[in-house]
Order: structure tokens, then sequence, then C-alpha cells
């Protein structure tokens, strides 16, 4: 996760000079009561806010396709990661949220959990079938359909 906000900060920096000059990427991190927090700032010219919304679609990418004849790997340019550093970030009960401010940057957090026993994994329900066989417990935004509820469940018949 951290890997993947480092590389588009880097990438925004590098790609967009502001009056020429390259700004440093900023990372804080902060263990707070509850939670530990990272940000990554960049000054890399930030992203339109009627591009924002599509910034965690899958395919979806601001670098450009990669070369398929090169022997080099790419590092960006699929439009996964940013999808799949939240998918992560929720699967430990935590998030990802950016902030951008076109012309100037983007600031992104990621919010994990401070004590292991609130990172507990959250399985999504993918299903009614696979709903049947768990038992309701305590109620949890799910985070693979926005606005609904499912329980916390850790295995089949063993729901918190």
């Amino acid at each position: 996760m951290v890997f993947e906000l480092m590389k588009n900060a880097l990438r925004a920096s590098v790609e967009n000079p502001q009056n020429g000059e390259i700004h440093p990427v900023k990372v804080l991190i902060v263990q707070g009561e509850r939670d530990i927090s990272i940000k990554v700032s960049d000054r890399g010219s930030g992203i339109p806010m009627n591009l924002q919304d599509q910034l965690f679609d899958y395919h979806y990418s601001t670098a450009p396709e990669p070369d398929k004849d090169s022997r080099i790997p790419p590092l960006a340019g699929f439009g996964y990661g940013l999808p799949l550093s939240r998918l992560y970030a929720r699967y430990l009960n935590g998030n990802i949220r950016l902030v951008s401010v076109d012309g100037y940057g983007t600031d992104a957090v990621i919010y994990l959990q401070h004590f292991s026993e609130n990172a507990s994994e959250v399985l999504p329900l993918y299903n009614k079938t696979s709903q049947a066989k768990y038992q309701i417990g305590t109620m949890v935004q799910d985070w693979n359909v926005a606005g609904s509820l499912r329980p916390i469940c850790h295995s089949v018949n063993n729901c918190k």
C-alpha cells in the first residue's frame, strides 16, 4: 500500500514539476489512540475534480500505457495499484483516502487499526448462498458493496 502511494506521488512530482522545480514527497506517520495513519503528500500538480471519482476504478490509470514489447517491467499504467491498495486496507479494517487540489498536489492517507484485535480480516459475502452459512453477528459496513451492512465473520458459524 505504501509502495503504491509513494510510487504514484514520486511519478506525479517528477512528471509535473512546478516552476521547473521538483518538490519533495513528504511522508507523515502517526500512531493515534486507535489508528495508525500514513500520509503521503506530493506537489505533482494534483488531479482535476472530474477525474477523482475514477481513481479507484480498476483499469483506470493516469500513466501512459506500458510498452508490451519492452523487456523492462512497467511500474505503472495497468490501473490496479490504487484499487488493490484500498482493498488491502479495507481487508484489514482500514481505508485509503485521497485529497487532491488541481494545480497543486495530492495527499493520500492510509488508515490502519492500531490494535491487532481491531484489524481482523473483514471478509466479503459474495452471494446469498454463502450468507446463509454464517450466523448473524455484529453488523458492519461491507467494503465490497457501498452502503450495505453485513456481519463480522471469521469462519463459518463463528461470528463476533
